[in-house]
């Protein structure tokens, strides 16, 4: 009944190597790094159970497989390899296709315990699932089962190893790029389990020891993080409903009220435990976002700082002209001043920077940019037809001293005339990133709320 999805065992065997080497160059080009942690944990050789911490998909299967060097056996349900190219590197792999619910389930229970008792590793990911009126409910009954009937096999001699395995996959808007999969510590099966008359009974136990032990997921973020995390989401949807809300006409409801409602709460604290590596990624773009707030604000605070020229029409468009039409006779002085600001960086004289000097230390520098110039007018003087050389000298000096007076412009002036132009922006660019957000824990709150059963 599975024969024809699992290939016999020496094609396995001859793909097995080969096809691991190509995903091992994937994962190379998806992520910067991949790292195997507490690797010790893992036994090389004889009866290995793996219960990876995350419902099943071919991604997490494929870089599971291309990580650990022993070669592992992988159940995955058979609605997962949709695409060709999913189904080719399975049928390599040797992953065995399974539904829990099918008849051929004993089947595939029986060929995995017998992998089991002959040394071999296997794989079955977490279903995590919570709910309680359907047969196939349970965190990991797959996984449960099997061990159940390899410990069975094997006897009260050989204890049966099953390491849960954490799996940190950045997801987006995470900016990491390193795979992180982490072996926990070995859950064995309790002889007593065997010893239960009811096999329900048997089979609910070790899923609640499967359960206890995956709840100790090491990536977790901490939970004074996901209290600042929960606060600062309750910030942001007042902020979006604020928004909203003031478009109303006669809208008198106040947003500072309004709570996280318990729902979230809890899905927050249920992401945190299953899928740390996703909330990682809603903390960095919640961070990215009060980012780009700060920075908008600061904009903001320097434009109405600014002073009396900022708000006068006529002060702030020469300003605007003297930008643009200053700019290349700036770069023309700054090249000229390359030789000098040579000279005083390696004599130690811009050690303090450029502004912050006293009078007194300006007159060094003042003294080693007329001495490069004086070389660089006799040096035109000497290589140059004399009118050029008599337009050179003078340029030279002034377009020195103004481009000093550009870099103090660029400093304290055209910050605050570029932050009033891409105000309106700003403001789009931030109402942006927060829709995203808010759209995004939408999206996992339709993905793992009826999987966890977590009511609204």
């Amino acid at each position: 009944m599975i024969s024809n999805a699992f290939p016999p065992a020496s094609d396995v065997s001859a793909s097995y190597g080969p096809t691991r080497r190509l995903l091992r160059l994937w994962s190379r080009f998806i992520f910067r790094r991949v790292r195997v942690l507490q690797a010790e944990e893992m036994p090389h050789s004889g009866p290995l159970l793996l219960v990876v911490n995350y419902p099943f998909t071919l991604a997490h299967a494929f870089a599971v497989i291309a990580a650990i060097d022993r070669k592992l056996h992988c159940l995955a349900e058979r609605k997962s390899a949709r695409s060709w190219i999913g189904r080719w590197f399975s049928r390599s792999l040797g992953i065995i296709p399974y539904d829990y619910e099918a008849e051929d389930w004993p089947t595939v229970v029986e060929t995995a315990s017998t992998l089991l008792s002959r040394g071999g590793a296997v794989v079955i990911f977490a279903r995590q699932q919570t709910a309680s009126s359907t047969e196939a409910a349970g965190f990991a009954p797959e996984a449960a089962e099997i061990a159940l009937e390899a410990q069975a096999q094997l006897g009260r001699e050989v204890a049966l190893p099953v390491h849960p395995v954490h799996v940190f996959w950045p997801a987006p808007p995470s900016s990491s790029e390193e795979l992180l999969i982490h072996i926990d510590a070995s859950v064995t099966v309790k002889l007593t389990l065997l010893e239960e008359g009811d096999f329900s009974q048997q089979l609910k136990g070790m899923d609640e020891e499967i359960k206890r032990a995956c709840r100790q997921n090491p990536f977790r973020l901490r939970p004074e993080t996901v209290e600042h995390f929960i606060a600062a989401l309750e910030g942001v949807m007042r902020e979006d409903l604020a928004e909203t809300w003031s478009q109303r006409l006669n809208w008198k409801q106040s947003v500072d009220e309004l709570e996280l409602s318990p729902f979230l709460v809890k899905l927050t604290h249920q992401i945190n435990d299953r899928h740390p590596a996703r909330l990682a990624a809603l903390c960095e773009g919640l961070a990215a976002y009060h980012e780009a707030k700060r920075r908008a604000s600061l904009g903001q605070f320097k434009a109405e700082t600014a002073g009396g020229w900022f708000h006068s029409g006529l002060r702030r468009a020469a300003a605007w002209l003297e930008t643009i039409l200053g700019f290349p006779v700036a770069c023309y002085g700054l090249l000229n001043l390359l030789p000098a600001w040579l000279v005083a960086k390696l004599a130690g004289l811009l050690r303090k920077g450029l502004w912050e000097a006293t009078p007194r230390e300006w007159v060094p520098r003042v003294l080693a940019a007329l001495g490069c110039y004086v070389v660089q007018i006799v040096l035109a003087a000497h290589f140059l037809p004399r009118w050029e050389a008599g337009i050179y000298a003078p340029s030279l000096l002034f377009s020195g001293a103004y481009s000093l007076r550009y870099l103090w412009l660029a400093e304290r002036r055209i910050p605050v005339l570029t932050q009033s132009v891409a105000k309106g922006k700003r403001i789009a660019r931030l109402r942006h990133m927060r829709k995203k957000l808010i759209e995004e824990l939408r999206q996992d709150q339709d993905r793992f709320a009826s999987l966890w059963n977590i009511a609204h």
